[in-house]
């Protein structure tokens, strides 16, 4: 196997954020989980073991040193996993400092990592010093304190601060942990999974067909480009339309891939069997599991229509999977049909990555994410055609405002979500509130300070176009991460 770089997924944004870096510069990671990380790092082609932990100063758990210790890899342990590995080591940990601070660090230790590494500012949002055990070198230091340790003569360390964005000289010292220290030879690109994907389609799919739903988003219609390239027209690419979609994107969705891209593409209109699976429910899970058992209800009859189906494509990304921890394994429907997901491997700038290198357009590669229960998850209590209809309206306003102004480049997501006005009357019941946020670190995020006559222009044409609207507010709620940016 070749050679890899083990990321253990502690539960915090860090995990993703860190890996993408290495990524970034051909180093290929996995994130796993800690029982799945002590069985890959037994298997050939493991070099070395990050643990990028959280950065609350409270000594990361749920980690078994001892046994990746045992392993006698090289490690190096950040953020707070770093002071559990102090404490586990035998060392003591100093007192916490909740206000943020600006450490002004050097790195005395002579040692590959810190090689043409130069001392400077880390931000540490709860900064805590360690007292180390015996036989541990002091590797990186502060006026407060020791902020990093090297664990006698193994190459084992513990940084207290995390790489920053935007930080050349700690991905330097993430460079030279892997390269200089692990031996670790940089060889990935993400059009290897290209090749890699060809060959498993048609390995699985025979002489059969094969089926890709199709969500109008990079991710699914990267996963069709490439089943188109290995397999032809013999995939089937399914686009279910749900009503659920912005205004015009169904139709957009559709001249693109049918007309532009030449997919083998199916448009289904399930909008009357979505609309009567929503009626009457108010919360957003139950939102979710109505539309997901319809859809899976409408692919299932498709893919019964074509028949000879021998293969399902499905366009889940690496950030997808790791929600559960780990790589999604491939697997397949009650009916015995294999499922193959060709981007499990990929982060999500890894398959714009793809699209750029399949001719992708760019407003389909850098397409905000959209919930999978589309507008129903942006609309409070039951949905229905007038709130559909206002919320597109609304929407609309919003996002063509936010591009005519440049705005839109420098934010991550933007949207209106439309609520019941408790002081509304039975002409105006409607509130709009209006969401949009720029990307700070991992899955967290800031509201982005919209211009004043930006926001003024687009409530008012809100208001005008949508008489039944009482208000129009802003939200300014920072979330610590990607579940807190949607209303839900």
């Amino acid at each position: 196997m070749q050679d890899r770089i083990v990321v253990i997924n502690t539960g915090d944004g860090a995990c993703g954020s860190l890996a993408r870096k290495l990524r970034g510069e051909h180093v290929y990671c996995r994130v796993l989980t800690m029982t799945d990380a002590l069985k890959d790092l037994q298997t050939p082609g493991a070099k070395g073991i990050l643990i990028p932990g959280g950065s609350r100063g409270e000594a990361g758990t749920g980690l078994d040193w001892s046994a990746l210790l045992s392993l006698d890899l090289p490690l190096l342990a950040m953020g707070d996993a770093a002071l559990g590995l102090c404490l586990h080591a035998g060392g003591t940990l100093g007192e916490k400092k909740d206000t943020p601070t600006v450490a002004q660090v050097q790195y005395p230790l002579a040692d590959p990592l810190f090689d043409q590494v130069e001392p400077g500012e880390r931000y540490l949002t709860n900064l805590r010093t360690m007292l180390l055990p015996e036989g541990a070198h002091p590797a990186a230091q502060a006026q407060e304190g020791v902020l990093g340790f090297r664990l006698g003569e193994k190459p084992v360390y513990g940084l207290a601060f995390h790489v920053e964005q935007n930080d050349p000289d700690g991905m330097g010292l993430l460079m030279n942990f892997c390269q200089q220290v692990c031996g670790c030879d940089p060889w990935w690109e993400p059009k290897l999974v290209i090749e890699q994907a060809h060959r498993e389609m048609e390995a699985l799919i025979g002489d059969g067909e094969a089926v890709c739903a199709l969500s109008g988003g990079v991710d699914s219609g990267v996963c069709a480009v490439m089943g188109n390239m290995a397999l032809g027209h013999r995939l089937h690419c399914l686009f279910v339309d749900t009503g659920l979609m912005r205004e015009g994107e169904s139709d957009r969705v559709t001249q693109y891939f049918q007309e532009t891209m030449g997919l083998n593409f199916t448009r289904i209109d399930a909008s009357h069997r979505v609309m009567a699976a929503l009626a009457g429910v108010t919360s957003a899970k139950e939102k979710e599991q109505r539309m997901t058992d319809c859809l899976c209800q409408v692919l299932a009859e498709e893919v019964q229509k074509i028949g000879h189906v021998k293969l399902i494509l499905q366009g889940t990304n690496y950030s997808d999977s790791l929600l559960g921890g780990t790589i999604m394994a491939d697997g397949q429907t009650p009916d015995g049909i294999p499922i193959l997901a060709p981007l499990r491997e990929l982060f999500k700038s890894e398959v714009r990555d793809i699209a750029e290198e399949l001719g992708f357009a760019s407003w389909m590669i850098h397409r905000q994410p959209f919930p999978g229960t589309g507008l129903a998850l942006r609309i409070f209590g039951e949905v229905t055609e007038e709130k559909l209809t206002i919320l597109r309206q609304a929407d609309d306003v919003f996002r063509e405002e936010l591009k005519q102004s440049g705005q839109s480049r420098r934010l991550w997501k933007y949207f209106a979500v439309l609520a019941e006005d408790p002081a509304g009357q039975q002409e105006q019941p409607y509130v709009v509130i209006l969401r949009a946020v720029q990307a700070v670190e991992g899955a967290s995020a800031m509201a982005s300070r919209v211009s004043y006559d930006v926001l003024e222009r687009v409530c008012q044409s809100i208001r005008q176009s949508s008489p039944k609207v009482r208000r129009v507010l802003y939200d300014l709620t920072p979330s610590r991460d990607s579940s807190e940016i949607e209303w839900h």
